[in-house]
């Protein structure tokens, strides 16, 4: 587990009047060319304030999607502006130019009318993910400290993650620190007979370490979406044309054969046909048919489960249980998620967090019932099971 060294607070004898290059991550949900879902935003303006108090210049560092290293304006962040702009209530300059031919002088003209100066998409340049050197370099040369506030993005090994802090003297954002601090008290968990971790979603391939290391460590370990597909095709039970990943099946019998006691799948499910022709059936797991298609937790599962988050002092959350995409198979989800706010344990602490986790709480208008919900994605994953990560360590040198 990674323990910052230094805290938001410190950076406040270093910022004052001191241009500041602050990585954000402000990969927000859009549709229709429209933002969907503004959280990401939101979460760094108290940042953002804070170090505007301390007269502070701001250059913002963010990516959008994954443009790959080309300039593609699909992925400009330009619609990103006005959100910016209401939620701050201060005034964005962007500034589209190609870094590689700016000068710092050329920034700094912007801050003489304005408050905040975003940059264009990082990802935009194939060096950002090469983490090559000379555009480490002449990132650094426009600022004087740098902040990370974006743990999202503190797995990866990128110039404007870990890169940047070897030429500026660099400190952790106020989001990112209370993301750390939140983080690491599951790790606080000592008797295993505390604790419970409610994994969802597709691909069970991405998150078996991660269902592994907290079957160790936690009480129980909760598995509904197609990730439970994939466990129970490896028990030799029938899911039809469900969803699954059959290249996985000998990882998880493995699995399944060292913590059956731990590990609890879904009793009986929602299934439809595959083109979803037919009305959604509630069928035993043992009574699935060739022709069925899983794509929600059953009733049973869903009492299952919500009594197993009503007894638990510790709670960790990643995923849907479900087809949460597609009405009504999002109610395994919503039902389970109402123990959260349910639980009346005074030392209940709960986390939420990775991929589309924030949509699906702000959907059933979950969200502020977990103690924490944090904004990172892979990150999450990898720090939750004490995964080591250059953007962290590389703020402690």
């Amino acid at each position: 587990m990674i323990t910052l060294k230094k805290k938001f607070s410190d950076s406040y004898n270093f910022v004052f009047n001191k241009t500041v290059m602050m990585r954000v991550d402000l990969n927000v949900p859009i549709n229709d060319g429209k933002i969907t879902d503004s959280t990401r935003i939101s979460k760094i303006v108290p940042t953002i304030l804070k170090l505007l108090e301390q007269k502070a210049k701001i250059i913002i560092v963010t990516h959008l999607g994954r443009p790959k290293g080309d300039w593609n304006d699909d992925f400009s962040l330009s619609i990103l502006i006005k959100e910016i702009e209401s939620l701050t209530k201060k005034k964005v300059f962007f500034f589209k130019n190609n870094i590689k031919s700016v000068k710092r002088q050329d920034i700094n003209e912007k801050f003489k009318v304005n408050d905040l100066v975003l940059l264009e998409n990082i990802r935009f340049y194939p060096e950002e993910e090469k983490n090559e050197e000379k555009f480490v370099k002449k990132l650094s040369s426009f600022a004087d400290i740098f902040i990370n506030e974006c743990f999202s993005c503190s797995h990866r090994a990128h110039a404007s993650i870990s890169g940047v802090p070897k030429f500026l003297p660099s400190f952790p954002g106020k989001l990112l620190e209370n993301e750390i601090l939140n983080l690491k008290n599951l790790f606080l968990v000592k008797n295993e007979n505390e604790g419970v971790a409610v994994f969802g979603g597709s691909k069970i391939s991405t998150k078996i370490k991660l269902i592994e290391f907290y079957a160790r460590k936690f009480s129980k370990v909760l598995v509904g979406g197609a990730m439970a597909n994939t466990i129970l095709y490896a028990k030799g039970l029938n899911i039809g044309t469900s969803l699954h990943e059959k290249r996985m099946a000998q990882f998880c019998d493995n699995l399944i054969k060292e913590f059956r006691e731990k590990i609890l799948l879904p009793i009986d499910a929602i299934v439809v046909d595959k083109k979803f022709t037919s009305s959604p059936e509630v069928k035993l797991i043992e009574k699935i048919d060739k022709n069925d298609m899983i794509v929600d937790i059953g009733p049973q599962s869903r009492m299952l489960f919500y009594n197993e988050l009503l007894k638990t002092n510790t709670l960790l959350w990643n995923g849907p249980l479900g087809l949460f995409e597609r009405k009504p198979f999002d109610e395994g989800t919503e039902y389970v998620l109402g123990a959260v706010r349910s639980n009346k344990n005074k030392n209940f602490f709960s986390v939420a967090g990775g991929g589309d986790t924030i949509s699906i709480l702000n959907k059933v208008n979950c969200f502020n019932d977990f103690s924490f919900v944090s904004t990172g994605g892979g990150a999450f994953l990898e720090f939750v099971q004490g995964a080591s990560m250059p953007g962290l360590t590389s703020l402690n040198h």
